[in-house]
C-alpha cells in the first residue's frame, strides 16, 4: 500500500480521537455498550494506518467511515450525546453535529446512500418523535422514490 497523504493522515487522526471518546462514554455507566464500543473500534481499525483497509484507505473511503461513524451521534439525543459533542468541540476535531434530515428536506433531494440509509432508517421515529410532521414524512418518502429511481437508472447501464 503506498504511502497516505498528509491531508488523509490527519484526518484519520481526528476520526479515531472522536472514535476514542466514543470508547470512553460507551464504556461509562450507565450508557455501557460493549456492542456499540466492538463497533466503532472495527471502523477505526478500517481508517487508521498501518492496518487500514486499503477500500478505505482514502479520503472518500474515509468520508464514509465517518458518516457511518457519526450517524448515531447526529440523530441521537440525550445526555450521552451532548456530552460527546461536547468532546469533540472541546478537542477541536474537524465534526460538527448534522442534521441530515433536516438537511435533505431544505434541499429537497437525496444526494446519496448514506443520505438514502439514514433517511430510510429514521423517517418513522423521527415522525413518531414529533420532529418532522406528516406532511414532511411524505416528501422524504417521495425523495426517497426518487433517489431509488436515479439509483435503478444508474444500475441499469
Amino acid at each position: 500500500m503506498k504511502p497516505k497523504s498528509a491531508k488523509y493522515l490527519a484526518r484519520a487522526q481526528a476520526f479515531a480521537e472522536a472514535v476514542d471518546v466514543a470508547v470512553e462514554i460507551r464504556t461509562t455507566p450507565p450508557w455501557e455498550d460493549r456492542g456499540a464500543v466492538e463497533h466503532y473500534k472495527w471502523l477505526k481499525a478500517r481508517a487508521v494506518p498501518p492496518y487500514a483497509d486499503p477500500v478505505c484507505a482514502n479520503l472518500r473511503g474515509l468520508t464514509q467511515l465517518e458518516s457511518i461513524f457519526l450517524t448515531e451521534w447526529n440523530e441521537g439525543s440525550g445526555e450521552d450525546v451532548e456530552l460527546f459533542w461536547k468532546r469533540v468541540a472541546e478537542r477541536g476535531l474537524p465534526f460538527q453535529r448534522r442534521d441530515v434530515v433536516r438537511e435533505v428536506l431544505a434541499r429537497g433531494r437525496i444526494n446519496s446512500e448514506t443520505e438514502y440509509q439514514t433517511i430510510t432508517d429514521g423517517i418513522v421515529i423521527q415522525q413518531q418523535m414529533g420532529r418532522i410532521s406528516a406532511t414532511e414524512a411524505d416528501k422524504l418518502g417521495r425523495m426517497l422514490g426518487q433517489f431509488e429511481q436515479r439509483a435503478s437508472k444508474r444500475h441499469a447501464r
